[in-house]
């Protein structure tokens, strides 16, 4: 009986970790969209910065690799200036 109850108790601490990885997820999927930086974009702009960070969220792994890659062929989808985007970045790590 108590093998039994011990088992369950550790069953239960699993879940519990699971839960707490997928709920600090969804926290963090959209956090850029409240900075004072983001909210001053255009609907244009914000879309790029959208997919940049759905891409990182993708493959957070890779991102840091191709992360130039990224912000390029982003530039070219929704036609705004990689400077642009590029100062964008630069200006939300000066804020942090």
């Amino acid at each position: 009986m108590v093998l039994k109850f011990k088992e369950l108790h550790e069953d239960i601490g699993d879940k519990k970790e699971g839960f707490s990885e997928m709920y600090s997820s969804v926290i963090e999927k959209d956090e850029h969209k409240k900075s004072q930086q983001y909210k001053k974009l255009s609907p244009k702009m914000k879309d790029s910065v959208d997919l940049i960070f759905k891409k990182m969220d993708d493959k957070p792994s890779d991102f840091l690799n191709s992360f130039e890659k990224t912000i390029k062929d982003v530039s070219k989808k929704y036609k705004v200036p990689e400077k642009e985007l590029l100062s964008y970045f630069e200006r939300e790590m000066l804020t942090i």
